[in-house]
């Protein structure tokens, strides 16, 4: 073995490839703004979940169909993004497929002869595996999670932060892989509801960027093609919505 010389000039700009995380609370968005991405394919994993949303919306019934789509659309040169909405579900399918090759109704169930960790630790490997294959795809892939509530002790301080709702380690996984995680959010301003896209990390929640472009930003997003504010976030001069929690 060798030491290496110095990288070239790290990535900047607009990303093109890369694993970010859309997170928020039901009819926040989240939908909407990754279907606008340029070259979207979205994999709708929740019942009805994209049939007022523009766009190309592919309905997954199940794991099996998941599998065979997001291969498809990984080697379609025409589909540069690949939505997978929503992240919660995909875990929930993984875990019904790991409790039913064990013989168990759900993950929680108990039976003598299985351990209830080494199925927590393949749902991680699992989920972990399906972040590297996303990763080494070559395309700007989007997750889309719902918001799991933060964590407080009995004073009301914030223990563990809000993040993805993801069971086990598996959130951590998915987390720790992603180059951005996007807190999706609506607020009514007068008459007036509004959408935003933040990246400001703190103490509510695991938000966050390692794309220099968008750390500690905040955008109202235009509800017509909101994409053009994430993408405006790149331009020299960009408009972010002061003051927007």
């Amino acid at each position: 073995m060798e030491l290496i010389a110095r990288r070239p000039a790290p990535k900047k700009g607009l990303p093109t490839d890369g694993l970010m995380i859309l997170v928020g609370l039901p009819k926040s968005g989240k939908s909407t703004l990754a279907a606008s991405w340029p070259g979207s394919y979205v994999l709708e994993l929740e019942a009805g979940g994209g049939d007022r949303i523009d766009g190309r919306i592919h309905d997954i019934k199940n794991l099996a169909e998941f599998r065979e789509a997001l291969k498809l659309a990984v080697a379609d040169p025409s589909v540069k993004t690949v939505v997978i909405d929503s992240i919660d579900v995909l875990s929930d399918w993984f875990e019904e497929e790991i409790a039913k090759a064990a013989g168990l109704s759900s993950m929680t169930e108990r039976k003598a002869g299985v351990d209830g960790w080494a199925l927590w630790g393949e749902l991680r490997r699992k989920l972990e595996a399906m972040v590297n294959f996303l990763k080494a795809s070559g395309k700007f892939v989007i997750l889309i999670a719902h918001t799991k509530d933060p964590k407080l002790d009995g004073s009301g301080s914030i223990v563990i932060p809000a993040g993805i709702n993801v069971s086990g380690k598996g959130a951590g996984v998915i987390a720790a892989n992603a180059d951005a995680i996007g807190n999706s959010f609506k607020r009514q301003i007068g008459p007036v509801t509004k959408y935003f896209l933040s990246f400001q990390g703190g103490s509510l929640g695991i938000w966050g960027s390692r794309i220099p472009e968008l750390e500690d930003k905040t955008v109202e997003l235009p509800r017509e093609n909101p994409y053009s504010a994430f993408a405006g976030l790149f331009e020299t001069a960009p408009k972010v919505a002061g003051g927007a929690r």
